[in-house]
């Protein structure tokens, strides 16, 4: 595929980061101001996750606790014992979760600082860069720096950003795989290598990178840009090998991460997973009518990028898509298409010449992601 150089240059760096780091900011406090509003739940008590909520309940931690809720106590479950003693009463669950934010907040322990403030403050400041970086590689894909702007405003305002502000893999996630297609759009095939290492450190979507690589090359057949293609696709593949081969070593198995999926609420793998994937969506106990209407559009913008923009483009988007599919439910589908990120390009393209339909959505976007962050912070699921 040709390269797709901007026509105008990108909004600068600076301008976009500080906006994306007052969203974070702005996000982080509006979560613990909502954490003191009813109703005040309690998690359910486990003694093997004790500890770690004693740790979070004292000291300077607490400031921040409500936003370990979750995927994010479990992260810090893994970075306190490891992934070989990240258990509770359904077992040895921590090896579910990648491997990004938990090494970040052990890092901070290790630097003999509090970890909890260090994952909070590194996963906030890698979620800022991140939709900085992406706005600007809307921008050159677009030819148009105002489409930046669009596109980060739509990123910040999704209904799921706010995990760019928990201590999850979702921030890391960003940064790298939009660290990722800037190199890519520039032909920088060891720096694009390396972020896709990265990015599938980060989230086990992190391989649609290699998979939209792959198949841009064989459509295209440039050879201008095969080492980029083989690049990204020995980076992407390769973190997930690295993380299986570390999960060998600690627990004896290295595919321990997709069997503890069935005690996460998602099926075995089977081919009847697509026809789960779709039951789900009206679940009586638990519907995924929110995740279905996300994933859907994505998947229809994932269809125009790839239309519009080219193989690699597409494909990007509809991996994650199918990913969810092939997991045998949408649960978590609005938080988990946040890798689809050329989706919001395309929708960035759509809107950009209709302020007052751009303003309407991000109202919309930001509602929903209000609502979501009061649920997340009172533990009542959100994603």
């Amino acid at each position: 595929m040709a390269l797709n150089p901007s026509r105008s240059s990108p909004p600068r760096f600076r301008p976009l980061f500080l906006v994306a780091l007052a969203a974070r900011a702005g996000t982080v406090a509006l979560g613990a101001l909502l954490a003191t509003t009813p109703p005040h739940l309690e998690p359910p008590f486990d003694p093997d996750v004790a500890a770690v909520n004693v740790r979070l309940m004292n000291g300077s931690a607490r400031a921040i606790e409500p936003w370990y809720r979750w995927d994010a106590r479990w992260i810090a479950n893994v970075a306190i014992n490891g992934y070989s003693g990240a258990t509770d009463r359904g077992g040895r669950l921590g090896v579910a979760f990648m491997p990004a934010m938990p090494a970040t907040v052990a890092l901070g322990g290790a630097l003999g600082v509090n970890p909890f403030w260090f994952g909070l403050i590194i996963g906030n400041l890698a979620g800022a860069v991140g939709a900085a970086v992406f706005a600007r590689v809307a921008a050159r894909q677009l030819n148009d720096p105002a489409a930046g702007w669009a596109a980060l405003a739509l990123l910040l305002s999704f209904p799921t950003a706010f995990f760019f502000s928990a201590p999850y893999n979702e921030s890391f996630g960003l940064l790298f795989t939009a660290l990722a297609l800037a190199a890519w759009q520039a032909n920088r095939p060891a720096t694009a290598g390396a972020n896709a290492l990265g990015g599938s450190l980060a989230r086990m979507t992190g391989p649609a990178l290699g998979v939209a690589a792959l198949l841009d090359w064989l459509v295209s057949r440039d050879r201008s840009t095969l080492w980029r293609a083989i690049a990204v696709a020995l980076g992407s593949f390769g973190g997930l090998a690295l993380f299986w081969c570390f999960l060998w070593w600690t627990v004896g198995d290295p595919l321990a991460g997709l069997k503890s999926q069935a005690a996460w609420g998602r099926p075995e793998l089977s081919w009847k997973n697509p026809f789960r994937a779709v039951r789900s969506i009206y679940d009586p106990e638990l519907p995924h009518w929110g995740e279905a209407v996300l994933v859907l559009g994505a998947a229809v913008l994932g269809v125009r990028a790839w239309v519009k923009r080219g193989t690699f483009w597409g494909v990007l988007v509809l991996v994650p898509v199918a990913q969810m599919f092939a997991s045998g439910t949408l649960l978590s589908g609005h938080r988990l298409i946040l890798a689809a990120l050329p989706a919001l390009i395309e929708l960035a393209d759509l809107l950009r010449t209709n302020r007052p339909r751009l303003m309407s959505v991000l109202v919309v976007f930001a509602a929903v992601q209000f609502v979501l962050l009061n649920r997340f912070v009172h533990w009542q699921f959100a994603g």
